[in-house]
């Protein structure tokens, strides 16, 4: 893979332009997470277990996992995300699908609500700290700098994850 991987994405997501097909995107996306050991574990489950990835057109920013084979990026198409955050909704949504994959499933809907809001929590915390780690990998790298992947974190909600991340793992 050539450096130039990282212009790539930012070029087709940019602002004014058209967008590429979302085989393209995905593709792309798929191709910077590998340059992360925790992005390119994300990029083999996906491969090894055929999950599909899709992009749907959502007035916000999202991600659905309807099934454990089966994952979406959702955003609006007139106003598309930043190339970072595609690539840390995907790690995300990745995540997600390995979960389900790995019987950590959400409560049938007669659990109790404390239940639903431990697994919930849980699963939620995992995924974080995951795309904490991605965006750590990613940002180390040269390549991805413009990318900007903590302040993207940052920017999706995720600041006092991020902190806790550094301080734990990386000792800052």
């Amino acid at each position: 893979m050539s450096d130039d991987t990282s212009a790539k994405l930012n070029d087709i997501l940019r602002p004014g332009q058209p967008l590429p097909s979302d085989d393209l995107m995905i593709s792309t996306a798929l191709d910077i997470l590998n340059h992360s050991p925790h992005g390119q574990q994300l990029t083999d489950f996906a491969s090894v277990n055929q999950i599909s990835i899709r992009i749907m057109s959502t007035p916000q920013p999202t991600t659905y996992l309807p099934e454990s084979k089966l994952v979406y990026v959702g955003f609006n198409r007139n106003n598309p995300i930043s190339p970072s955050r595609f690539v840390l909704m995907l790690a995300g949504i990745l995540r997600e699908a390995q979960q389900e994959m790995a019987g950590i499933k959400h409560p049938n809907l007669h659990a109790p609500m404390q239940e639903h809001m431990k697994v919930s929590m849980a699963k939620h915390e995992d995924k974080v700290w995951y795309m904490c780690t991605v965006a750590c990998e990613l940002n180390d790298q040269g390549t991805f700098t413009e990318y900007k992947f903590l302040d993207e974190l940052g920017k999706m909600g995720h600041d006092e994850s991020l902190a806790l991340y550094l301080k734990q793992e990386r000792g800052h």
